[in-house]
């Protein structure tokens, strides 16, 4: 007479390969996630929050998925809009630095010196 196996209660173990595998797979998901909710440019930073977060989520086996993502950008595009403007403002005032330079101006390096520190 043959035995039933015996349950342990526990899910099976992946292999560490597909664990892996797994985990790069969804790294390349929430990529193309993050660069969907990155179009409108000064949503960026949200949208990188969302992200960070929707990879905790997974790497905890917390579950998570589309519906979770949209959550958390919703929840940090409130405030994290400023966060993007502030940004590219940022970088209008270096791509101006730069222009000081290349122009030749008097002062120019100096201007130059200074965005790159404030960079």
């Amino acid at each position: 007479m043959s035995q039933a196996p015996v349950k342990t209660g526990r899910a099976p173990r992946e292999s560490a390969f597909a664990e892996r595998f797994g985990l790069f797979a969804e790294c390349l998901l929430t990529g193309v996630w993050i660069a969907v909710a990155s179009l409108p440019v000064v949503t960026y930073p949200a949208a990188f929050a969302a992200g960070a977060r929707h990879l905790r989520r997974r790497t905890t086996h917390q579950g998570g998925g589309w519906r979770e993502f949209v959550a958390d950008f919703r929840a940090a595009v409130r405030g994290g809009w400023v966060a993007g403007l502030a940004g590219w403002a940022a970088a209008a005032a270096v791509w101006v630095d730069v222009q000081a330079v290349r122009a030749g101006i008097p002062g120019g390096p100096v201007v130059g010196a200074v965005g790159l520190f404030a960079l």
